[in-house]
């Protein structure tokens, strides 16, 4: 985990259901990780996300409301993906609010990490990341 904050710009585009989240490192040398056949994320060497994009989800009436383990560790800072596990989102989901998305990576609902940065909050159970809530820029 990186022990500083970026700065992200989180983007929704209704027409082509696109729910983006770009960070300030983003670059050309950053390279594609593909999680499924509607979301893809951009991370660097070391596992730092550059972008995560996700274009026509499976859409949520409800938001599925995560539960914490009686052991929870939460932290600021960002995440760092581990590229040596492999990571496959059979179908993206997300809920969508006026102020807000939250994109769910995995089945689980239970988490035992909680790390925020700025405007995003990472959900982690051991070391799945199981959702992203991310405000709206």
């Amino acid at each position: 985990m990186m022990q500083q904050d970026l700065k992200s710009e989180v983007t929704y585009i209704d027409e082509v259901k696109n729910f983006d989240i770009v960070t300030e490192k983003m670059n050309d040398d950053f390279y594609t990780y593909p999680l499924g056949t509607n979301m893809m994320m951009w991370l660097d060497d070391d596992g730092l996300i550059g972008e995560i994009e996700c274009i026509f989800p499976e859409q949520l009436d409800r938001e599925v409301f995560l539960i914490k383990k009686q052991e929870i560790l939460m932290q600021n800072g960002f995440p760092l993906i581990n590229t040596e596990v492999p990571v496959e989102v059979s179908i993206a989901k997300v809920f969508k609010r006026k102020d807000y998305f939250t994109l769910y990576f995995s089945k689980l609902e239970t988490y035992n990490k909680e790390i925020v940065a700025t405007i995003l909050t990472f959900y982690v159970n051991d070391n799945e990341l199981v959702a992203v809530k991310a405000e709206l820029s």
